[in-house]
């Protein structure tokens, strides 16, 4: 099996509808060398089936991961899991109700292909209809999860016990700790990152 360039572990709690647009966004990539690792954090039974109905659906370079107890943390056990299951050298974390433009992965694959230092790049993002997150350097409130793309080898060194602290703003903590130590990080503003994909109608047209 062919090792992937980058892995998208997208989380889903229990939104079935959310995640079939989100699995879409990805068959429009112009990105042809990736993976995405749907995790889900262990819903009823029927939950489990559509998931699996959709990931199915979706081809070949789509996986899914069932956790087996409900973490309930925000997202952060089933991101964890996912990462560890990704076998890129490159991770982003797609949540179910967001999406990636088709051109999103080709800078910033390329700022961390020309510069080994670089721990991750990340886009600007249209956040729910409401504004622009396009700050830099990354501050808290001002980016979200979705934005960068990770150098694997940078989170499981930094994190190798996993996240430090179990809260809502866990993403936060994640990046924020980065940075924090030091990691080198590049800003490439394009709005490729769409959070909330249901603000934006036309981009549900765009990827339908």
């Amino acid at each position: 099996m062919t090792t992937p360039r980058v892995s998208i572990v997208t989380t889903v709690y229990d939104r079935v509808a959310c995640l079939q647009r989100c699995l879409r966004s990805m068959q429009h990539s112009a990105l042809a060398d990736w993976e995405q690792i749907v995790v889900s954090d262990a819903p009823s039974p029927g939950v489990v089936a559509q998931v699996a109905a959709l990931v199915a659906g979706a081809g070949t370079r789509v996986s899914h991961l069932n956790l087996g107890r409900r973490a309930n943390d925000w997202g952060m056990t089933p991101a964890w899991a996912g990462l560890r299951a990704a076998r890129g050298a490159y991770v982003c974390f797609l949540s179910d109700d967001n999406a990636y433009l088709p051109q999103h992965f080709t800078p910033l694959v390329d700022a961390l292909d020309a510069d080994p230092a670089l721990g991750f790049a990340y886009s600007s993002c249209r956040y729910a209809g409401r504004t622009v997150l396009n700050v830099a350097p990354p501050q808290g409130a001002r980016i979200d999860l979705g934005q960068p793309l990770f150098r694997r080898s940078v989170l499981l060194d930094a994190f190798p016990s996993g996240l430090p602290s179990r809260e809502f703003a866990w993403d936060w903590r994640m990046i924020g700790g980065l940075v924090e130590r030091g990691v080198p990080w590049r800003h490439i503003d394009a709005q490729t990152f769409i959070f909330r994909l249901a603000a934006y109608p036309d981009v549900v047209r765009l990827l339908a």
